[in-house]
C-alpha cells in the first residue's frame, strides 16, 4: 500500500497519509497549493497570516481544507510554531468560531479527543503526524531543521506517553510532504548542530553538496532516526519533496521565501 495517496474534495486536492488512515479511526492529510482564493498564487489554499495574504482569504481557505473532513474552523486547533520543543496536550471543546484556535509557541500537539483536528502549517518544514491506535491518541508535530536537532519528534512521543498512557511501541508515525535529501543545501551552521544531535549517525544525514562547504541534508531520515530513539519502529515517509513539487506544494526555499503555507491535519474519527 502507497504511503501517501492524492484525493480531490470539492475542488481541493490534498494528500492523504493512507498508511496511518489504513489503521482505521483517523483522517490524516495534507493540503498543498491549490484549491483556495489566495490571489497572490492564483488559487492558493495559503493558510498563513503572515505572508501579506488577506486574513478574509486566509480564513476561507482554512474552512474550505477543514470542510474535506466535515468540521468547521471551530473543530480545529493549530500549533502557534516557534521552531521550538514544547509539546501540547489540546483538550478543548468544539466552538463555533469562524477560525481555528491557534496554542502560542508550540511545535507540537497532541490529543485523545475526537473530532478535533491537529494542525500545523509548512512550506518545506517536516510535519511529523502521530497515531497510537491502541489508546486513541494522536499527535502532529512542526520539525524544521531547528526542531529536528532539538528532537521535538521524540518529545512529543514521550509527552504522549506520559499524558495519555502511550505506549511508542503502539505508535504509528508518518512523515509528510517537506524538503526533501535531493534539494535541502545546508552550511555549516545547520550541520555542526546536526551532528552534535545525532553523533554517529549524523554522517548519513548529511551527504556531501556539489558546493564546498555545503551538504545535503536529510530531514526525513533524520526525524526517523529520532522517532526510533523514543521507541516508535513503526514510520511511514512519504518521500514527497515540496521544492520539486511547486507545483502542488508551497516551498520557501524554492521560491525564494515568498511561499504561503499548506496545512498538516491530523483528527480522530
Amino acid at each position: 500500500m502507497s504511503v501517501a495517496t492524492w484525493a480531490e474534495h470539492d475542488g481541493v486536492p490534498v494528500l492523504h497519509l493512507s498508511a496511518l488512515e489504513a489503521l482505521g479511526g483517523v483522517r490524516a492529510m495534507f493540503a498543498g497549493r491549490h484549491g483556495g482564493v489566495s490571489r497572490r498564487w492564483g488559487d492558493g489554499l495559503n493558510w498563513s497570516l503572515s505572508v501579506g495574504d488577506p486574513p478574509e482569504h486566509v480564513r476561507e481557505n482554512r474552512r474550505r481544507t477543514l470542510a474535506t473532513l466535515g468540521l468547521g474552523p471551530g473543530e480545529a486547533v493549530m500549533a502557534g510554531l516557534v521552531h521550538g520543543t514544547r509539546v501540547a496536550a489540546v483538550e478543548l471543546d468544539a466552538t463555533t468560531a469562524d477560525d481555528v484556535r491557534v496554542i502560542p509557541d508550540t511545535d507540537g500537539l497532541i490529543t485523545d479527543r475526537r473530532g478535533l483536528a491537529l494542525i500545523i502549517t509548512a512550506a518545506d518544514c517536516v510535519p511529523v503526524y502521530l497515531y497510537d491506535p491502541v489508546r486513541r491518541v494522536i499527535g502532529m508535530v512542526h520539525a524544521g531543521w531547528r526542531g529536528t536537532v532539538a528532537g521535538i519528534a521524540s518529545a512529543a512521543v514521550r509527552a504522549m506517553t506520559a499524558r495519555y498512557g502511550c505506549d511508542p511501541a503502539d505508535i504509528h508515525a508518518a512523515i509528510g510532504p517537506s524538503i526533501g535529501p535531493c534539494c535541502y543545501e545546508v552550511d555549516e551552521p545547520v550541520a555542526g548542530p546536526v551532528r552534535r544531535y545525532f553523533g554517529e549517525h549524523a554522517p548519513a544525514l548529511l551527504r556531501p553538496s556539489p558546493r564546498e562547504g555545503r551538504h545535503m541534508l536529510d530531514l526525513w531520515a533524520a526525524n526517523r532516526l529520532d522517532l526510533a530513539s523514543a521507541g516508535v519502529g513503526q514510520v511511514h515517509v512519504a518521500g514527497v519533496c515540496t521544492a520539486c513539487n511547486r507545483d502542488r506544494f508551497f516551498s520557501h526555499r524554492a521560491e525564494a521565501g515568498g511561499a504561503g503555507r499548506g496545512a498538516a491535519v491530523i483528527v480522530l474519527c
